[in-house]
Protein backbone atom coordinates (compact mmCIF):
# COMPACT_ATOMS: atom_id res chain seq x y z
CA UNK A 1 0.00 0.00 0.00
CA UNK A 2 1.10 3.58 -0.66
CA UNK A 3 2.26 6.06 1.75
CA UNK A 4 2.22 9.76 1.69
CA UNK A 5 6.22 9.63 1.63
CA UNK A 6 5.64 7.26 -1.54
CA UNK A 7 3.84 10.30 -3.16
CA UNK A 8 6.00 12.39 -2.57
CA UNK A 9 8.81 11.05 -3.98
CA UNK A 10 7.13 10.47 -7.20
CA UNK A 11 5.97 13.88 -7.19
CA UNK A 12 9.17 15.08 -6.71
CA UNK A 13 8.26 17.25 -3.45
CA UNK A 14 7.96 17.09 0.32
CA UNK A 15 5.98 15.74 2.58
CA UNK A 16 4.19 18.89 3.54
CA UNK A 17 3.31 19.62 0.07
CA UNK A 18 1.43 16.36 -0.41
CA UNK A 19 -0.10 17.35 2.57
CA UNK A 20 -0.69 20.70 1.64
CA UNK A 21 -2.22 19.64 -1.93
CA UNK A 22 -4.26 16.80 -0.43
CA UNK A 23 -5.82 18.94 2.93
CA UNK A 24 -6.07 22.22 1.33
CA UNK A 25 -3.96 23.70 4.19
CA UNK A 26 -1.97 25.87 2.31
CA UNK A 27 -1.46 27.38 -1.71
CA UNK A 28 0.18 25.09 -3.78
CA UNK A 29 0.68 26.55 -7.27
CA UNK A 30 -1.45 24.38 -9.84
CA UNK A 31 1.90 22.72 -11.67
CA UNK A 32 2.98 21.26 -8.29
CA UNK A 33 -0.83 20.44 -7.61
CA UNK A 34 -1.10 18.60 -10.72
CA UNK A 35 1.95 16.11 -9.75
CA UNK A 36 0.74 15.34 -6.68
CA UNK A 37 -2.25 14.33 -8.23
CA UNK A 38 -1.31 12.21 -10.46
CA UNK A 39 1.03 10.57 -8.02
CA UNK A 40 -1.73 10.18 -5.91
CA UNK A 41 -3.39 8.54 -9.04
CA UNK A 42 -0.76 6.68 -10.48
CA UNK A 43 0.16 4.72 -7.14
CA UNK A 44 -3.55 4.72 -5.73
CA UNK A 45 -2.92 5.92 -2.84
CA UNK A 46 -5.38 6.29 0.17
CA UNK A 47 -5.38 9.15 3.16
CA UNK A 48 -5.92 7.36 6.01
CA UNK A 49 -9.00 9.62 7.98
CA UNK A 50 -8.21 8.53 11.18
CA UNK A 51 -4.38 8.88 11.77
CA UNK A 52 -5.32 12.25 10.11
CA UNK A 53 -7.97 13.18 12.63
CA UNK A 54 -5.65 11.54 15.46
CA UNK A 55 -3.54 14.12 14.98
CA UNK A 56 -5.48 17.06 14.27
CA UNK A 57 -7.42 15.97 17.37
CA UNK A 58 -10.66 16.48 15.91
CA UNK A 59 -13.11 13.59 14.15
CA UNK A 60 -15.20 16.27 12.07
CA UNK A 61 -18.01 13.68 13.31
CA UNK A 62 -21.39 15.14 16.05
CA UNK A 63 -23.41 12.56 17.22
CA UNK A 64 -27.47 12.98 17.99
CA UNK A 65 -28.72 11.04 20.77
CA UNK A 66 -32.30 10.91 21.62
CA UNK A 67 -34.74 9.14 23.78
CA UNK A 68 -37.08 7.45 20.90
CA UNK A 69 -37.36 7.39 16.86
CA UNK A 70 -41.08 7.13 17.16
CA UNK A 71 -42.20 10.88 18.27
CA UNK A 72 -42.51 12.56 15.41
CA UNK A 73 -41.48 15.66 16.74
CA UNK A 74 -37.68 15.01 16.60
CA UNK A 75 -38.20 14.36 12.50
CA UNK A 76 -37.65 18.13 12.42
CA UNK A 77 -34.81 18.40 14.80
CA UNK A 78 -32.96 15.81 13.16
CA UNK A 79 -33.45 17.63 9.61
CA UNK A 80 -32.08 20.80 10.84
CA UNK A 81 -29.18 19.02 12.56
CA UNK A 82 -28.06 17.09 9.42
CA UNK A 83 -28.59 20.20 7.10
CA UNK A 84 -26.21 22.57 9.35
CA UNK A 85 -23.55 19.69 9.86
CA UNK A 86 -23.44 19.32 6.11
CA UNK A 87 -22.92 22.95 5.76
CA UNK A 88 -20.22 22.81 8.43
CA UNK A 89 -18.49 20.35 7.00
CA UNK A 90 -19.46 17.54 9.64
CA UNK A 91 -20.49 14.09 9.49
CA UNK A 92 -23.79 13.52 11.83
CA UNK A 93 -24.60 9.82 13.25
CA UNK A 94 -28.51 10.15 14.88
CA UNK A 95 -29.38 7.10 17.16
CA UNK A 96 -32.08 6.59 20.04
CA UNK A 97 -32.29 4.83 23.38
CA UNK A 98 -35.74 3.93 23.14
CA UNK A 99 -35.64 5.35 26.91
CA UNK A 100 -33.59 3.01 28.27
CA UNK A 101 -30.65 4.97 30.14
CA UNK A 102 -28.42 1.69 29.78
CA UNK A 103 -28.56 2.19 26.11
CA UNK A 104 -27.93 5.81 26.82
CA UNK A 105 -24.84 5.46 28.67
CA UNK A 106 -23.57 2.77 26.23
CA UNK A 107 -23.98 5.13 23.28
CA UNK A 108 -22.42 7.67 24.89
CA UNK A 109 -19.82 5.32 25.54
CA UNK A 110 -19.27 4.11 22.08
CA UNK A 111 -19.33 8.08 20.86
CA UNK A 112 -16.81 8.76 23.12
CA UNK A 113 -14.67 5.94 22.36
CA UNK A 114 -14.93 6.69 18.60
CA UNK A 115 -13.87 10.32 19.49
CA UNK A 116 -16.94 12.27 18.76
CA UNK A 117 -16.22 16.23 18.76
CA UNK A 118 -19.66 16.74 20.19
CA UNK A 119 -22.85 14.83 21.28
CA UNK A 120 -26.32 16.61 21.30
CA UNK A 121 -28.12 14.60 23.67
CA UNK A 122 -31.85 14.24 24.91
CA UNK A 123 -31.19 12.29 28.22
CA UNK A 124 -33.14 10.19 30.02
CA UNK A 125 -31.05 10.01 33.04
CA UNK A 126 -33.01 10.73 36.68
CA UNK A 127 -33.47 14.34 37.34
CA UNK A 128 -30.85 14.64 40.25
CA UNK A 129 -28.18 12.09 38.87
CA UNK A 130 -25.24 14.47 39.79
CA UNK A 131 -22.87 11.47 38.86
CA UNK A 132 -23.52 10.72 35.76
CA UNK A 133 -24.03 14.34 34.81
CA UNK A 134 -20.60 15.47 36.00
CA UNK A 135 -18.98 12.29 34.25
CA UNK A 136 -20.92 13.94 31.10
CA UNK A 137 -19.65 17.19 31.51
CA UNK A 138 -15.77 15.78 32.15
CA UNK A 139 -15.55 13.22 28.79
CA UNK A 140 -12.39 13.34 27.88
CA UNK A 141 -11.16 10.52 25.39
CA UNK A 142 -7.08 10.99 25.21
CA UNK A 143 -7.10 13.87 26.66
CA UNK A 144 -9.85 15.09 23.52
CA UNK A 145 -12.60 17.18 24.80
CA UNK A 146 -16.11 15.82 23.61
CA UNK A 147 -18.60 18.58 24.11
CA UNK A 148 -21.74 17.45 25.49
CA UNK A 149 -25.15 20.01 24.78
CA UNK A 150 -28.40 18.81 26.60
CA UNK A 151 -31.54 18.97 24.37
CA UNK A 152 -35.00 19.37 26.15
CA UNK A 153 -33.85 19.93 29.74
CA UNK A 154 -31.53 21.90 31.43
CA UNK A 155 -28.24 21.34 32.65
CA UNK A 156 -26.25 24.67 32.96
CA UNK A 157 -25.70 23.93 36.60
CA UNK A 158 -23.39 21.30 35.86
CA UNK A 159 -21.59 23.64 33.25
CA UNK A 160 -23.11 21.83 30.32
CA UNK A 161 -24.97 23.97 27.29
CA UNK A 162 -28.48 23.07 27.55
CA UNK A 163 -31.24 23.90 25.06
CA UNK A 164 -34.47 23.60 25.91
CA UNK A 165 -38.33 25.28 25.41
CA UNK A 166 -40.52 26.67 27.67
CA UNK A 167 -42.50 23.44 28.29
CA UNK A 168 -43.86 24.76 31.31
CA UNK A 169 -45.35 28.17 29.97
CA UNK A 170 -46.58 26.19 27.03
CA UNK A 171 -48.73 24.08 29.34
CA UNK A 172 -49.95 26.44 31.20
CA UNK A 173 -51.32 28.02 27.81
CA UNK A 174 -52.58 24.94 26.92
CA UNK A 175 -54.86 24.50 30.25
CA UNK A 176 -55.26 28.68 30.44
CA UNK A 177 -56.79 28.10 26.51
CA UNK A 178 -59.31 25.00 27.64
CA UNK A 179 -60.14 27.27 30.56
CA UNK A 180 -61.28 30.06 28.26
CA UNK A 181 -63.41 27.46 25.95
CA UNK A 182 -65.72 26.74 29.07
CA UNK A 183 -64.02 23.84 30.37
CA UNK A 184 -64.09 22.67 34.06
CA UNK A 185 -62.60 19.13 34.28
CA UNK A 186 -59.61 18.52 32.16
CA UNK A 187 -57.76 16.08 32.71
CA UNK A 188 -53.86 15.47 31.56
CA UNK A 189 -51.97 12.30 29.89
CA UNK A 190 -48.60 12.58 30.68
CA UNK A 191 -45.82 11.74 28.87
CA UNK A 192 -43.04 9.03 30.37
CA UNK A 193 -41.83 9.55 33.54
CA UNK A 194 -38.35 10.07 32.60
CA UNK A 195 -38.92 12.89 30.68
CA UNK A 196 -37.72 16.14 31.39
CA UNK A 197 -40.53 17.82 28.94
CA UNK A 198 -43.20 15.72 30.50
CA UNK A 199 -42.37 16.55 34.10
CA UNK A 200 -42.05 20.35 32.88
CA UNK A 201 -45.23 20.15 30.72
CA UNK A 202 -46.92 17.97 33.95
CA UNK A 203 -45.93 20.64 36.33
CA UNK A 204 -47.46 23.87 34.02
CA UNK A 205 -50.92 21.66 33.89
CA UNK A 206 -50.85 21.56 37.88
CA UNK A 207 -50.11 24.80 38.44
CA UNK A 208 -52.21 26.47 36.11
CA UNK A 209 -55.33 24.32 37.43
CA UNK A 210 -54.81 25.25 41.20
CA UNK A 211 -55.66 28.60 40.13
CA UNK A 212 -59.23 27.45 39.46
CA UNK A 213 -61.55 27.57 42.71
CA UNK A 214 -63.16 24.14 42.70
CA UNK A 215 -60.72 22.87 39.83
CA UNK A 216 -59.47 19.28 40.20
CA UNK A 217 -56.36 17.38 39.18
CA UNK A 218 -56.44 14.21 36.80
CA UNK A 219 -53.46 13.01 35.76
CA UNK A 220 -53.01 9.94 33.50
CA UNK A 221 -49.54 8.40 33.04
CA UNK A 222 -48.91 7.82 28.82
CA UNK A 223 -45.52 7.03 27.19
CA UNK A 224 -45.95 9.76 24.32
CA UNK A 225 -47.91 7.26 22.30
CA UNK A 226 -50.90 7.33 20.06
CA UNK A 227 -51.76 3.74 21.85
CA UNK A 228 -51.15 5.30 25.33
CA UNK A 229 -53.38 8.42 24.49
CA UNK A 230 -55.88 5.44 23.25
CA UNK A 231 -55.81 3.64 25.74
CA UNK A 232 -56.33 6.45 28.41
CA UNK A 233 -59.24 7.27 27.23
CA UNK A 234 -60.89 4.08 26.82
CA UNK A 235 -59.85 2.98 30.30
CA UNK A 236 -61.34 6.49 31.82
CA UNK A 237 -64.95 5.94 29.91
CA UNK A 238 -64.85 1.59 30.26
CA UNK A 239 -67.98 2.35 32.09
CA UNK A 240 -71.26 3.11 30.61
CA UNK A 241 -72.19 5.56 33.75
CA UNK A 242 -68.82 7.24 32.86
CA UNK A 243 -69.71 7.59 28.96
CA UNK A 244 -73.15 9.17 29.88
CA UNK A 245 -71.79 11.50 32.50
CA UNK A 246 -68.32 12.35 31.14
CA UNK A 247 -65.73 12.67 33.69
CA UNK A 248 -64.14 15.49 31.89
CA UNK A 249 -64.46 18.14 29.29
CA UNK A 250 -61.16 19.14 28.55
CA UNK A 251 -57.93 17.24 27.50
CA UNK A 252 -54.52 18.22 27.72
CA UNK A 253 -51.73 15.63 26.40
CA UNK A 254 -48.12 16.26 26.46
CA UNK A 255 -47.83 15.68 22.71
CA UNK A 256 -49.47 15.40 19.74
CA UNK A 257 -49.25 12.03 18.84
CA UNK A 258 -51.54 11.02 22.67
CA UNK A 259 -54.18 13.82 21.61
CA UNK A 260 -54.93 11.90 18.12
CA UNK A 261 -54.54 8.81 20.24
CA UNK A 262 -57.39 10.18 22.76
CA UNK A 263 -59.25 11.45 19.52
CA UNK A 264 -59.62 8.12 18.16
CA UNK A 265 -60.79 6.99 21.30
CA UNK A 266 -63.47 9.82 21.72
CA UNK A 267 -64.48 9.38 18.31
CA UNK A 268 -64.96 5.21 18.61
CA UNK A 269 -67.38 6.31 21.68
CA UNK A 270 -69.86 8.63 19.35
CA UNK A 271 -68.29 11.70 21.99
CA UNK A 272 -67.71 14.30 20.01
CA UNK A 273 -65.10 16.76 19.58
CA UNK A 274 -64.88 19.63 20.98
CA UNK A 275 -68.74 19.79 21.28
CA UNK A 276 -68.43 17.29 24.50
CA UNK A 277 -64.74 17.35 24.59
CA UNK A 278 -62.08 19.67 23.89
CA UNK A 279 -58.53 18.65 23.05
CA UNK A 280 -55.07 20.11 23.17
CA UNK A 281 -51.91 18.53 22.24
CA UNK A 282 -48.16 19.59 22.31
CA UNK A 283 -45.33 19.86 19.70
CA UNK A 284 -48.02 21.34 16.92
CA UNK A 285 -46.22 18.44 14.54
CA UNK A 286 -47.22 17.70 11.04
CA UNK A 287 -50.26 15.73 12.33
CA UNK A 288 -52.14 18.56 13.94
CA UNK A 289 -53.42 20.30 11.09
CA UNK A 290 -54.44 17.18 9.18
CA UNK A 291 -55.99 15.15 11.49
CA UNK A 292 -60.58 15.48 11.85
CA UNK A 293 -61.19 17.62 13.59
CA UNK A 294 -57.44 19.39 13.31
CA UNK A 295 -55.90 20.02 16.69
CA UNK A 296 -55.12 22.79 18.89
CA UNK A 297 -51.57 22.18 19.91
CA UNK A 298 -48.40 24.08 21.64
CA UNK A 299 -45.91 24.61 19.02
CA UNK A 300 -42.55 23.84 19.62
CA UNK A 301 -40.00 25.12 17.06
CA UNK A 302 -37.97 22.24 16.67
CA UNK A 303 -35.85 23.80 13.95
CA UNK A 304 -34.60 26.58 15.98
CA UNK A 305 -33.76 24.05 18.48
CA UNK A 306 -32.11 22.07 16.20
CA UNK A 307 -29.85 25.48 15.64
CA UNK A 308 -29.26 26.56 18.77
CA UNK A 309 -27.83 23.15 19.97
CA UNK A 310 -25.61 22.62 16.36
CA UNK A 311 -24.18 26.49 16.96
CA UNK A 312 -23.68 25.57 20.79
CA UNK A 313 -21.35 22.10 19.54
CA UNK A 314 -20.11 24.25 16.95
CA UNK A 315 -18.74 26.93 19.11
CA UNK A 316 -17.60 24.33 22.17
CA UNK A 317 -15.75 22.37 19.34
CA UNK A 318 -14.06 25.24 18.15
CA UNK A 319 -13.21 27.10 21.46
CA UNK A 320 -13.68 24.81 25.07
CA UNK A 321 -12.70 27.95 26.74
CA UNK A 322 -16.48 29.58 26.20
CA UNK A 323 -18.98 29.51 29.33
CA UNK A 324 -21.93 27.10 29.55
CA UNK A 325 -24.60 28.68 27.46
CA UNK A 326 -28.34 27.74 28.25
CA UNK A 327 -30.94 28.68 25.85
CA UNK A 328 -34.82 28.40 26.11
CA UNK A 329 -37.04 28.72 23.22
CA UNK A 330 -40.17 29.96 23.31
CA UNK A 331 -43.64 28.52 22.59
CA UNK A 332 -46.79 30.02 21.21
CA UNK A 333 -50.58 28.09 21.34
CA UNK A 334 -52.05 27.47 17.81
CA UNK A 335 -55.72 27.41 18.06
CA UNK A 336 -57.38 24.78 15.64
CA UNK A 337 -61.00 23.10 15.71
CA UNK A 338 -60.41 20.41 18.22
CA UNK A 339 -61.55 23.27 20.59
CA UNK A 340 -62.62 25.53 18.75
CA UNK A 341 -65.41 24.87 16.24
CA UNK A 342 -65.84 28.81 14.65
CA UNK A 343 -61.72 28.42 14.34
CA UNK A 344 -61.72 26.64 10.61
CA UNK A 345 -64.39 28.46 9.26
CA UNK A 346 -64.56 31.42 7.54
CA UNK A 347 -64.98 34.97 9.29
CA UNK A 348 -67.90 35.92 7.23
CA UNK A 349 -69.83 32.54 8.66
CA UNK A 350 -68.40 33.21 12.23
CA UNK A 351 -71.40 34.76 13.61
CA UNK A 352 -74.12 32.43 12.06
Amino acid sequence: MATITDVAKKAGVAISTVSNVLNGVKYVSPETTKRVLEAVDALGYVANPIAHNMKSARSNMIGVIITNFSRIFFSSVLRKCREIAEEKGFQLMCIDTNDDFNQEKQYVGMMKQHRYDAIILDTVADLDDRAYFTYLKNLSPGGKKTAIICLERDLAEYGIDSVDADNFGGAQKAVGHLISCGCKKIIHIAGTTNSWAAECRARGYCDRIRMEPGAFENIILGDFSPQSGYDAIKQLLASRSARINLPFDGIFAANDQMAVGAIKALQELHIRVPEDVKVVGFDDTFVAPIIDPSLTSIHVPGTAMAQAAMNMAIARILDDTLPSAQQMVPTELVVRRSTDITACLPKTFVNW
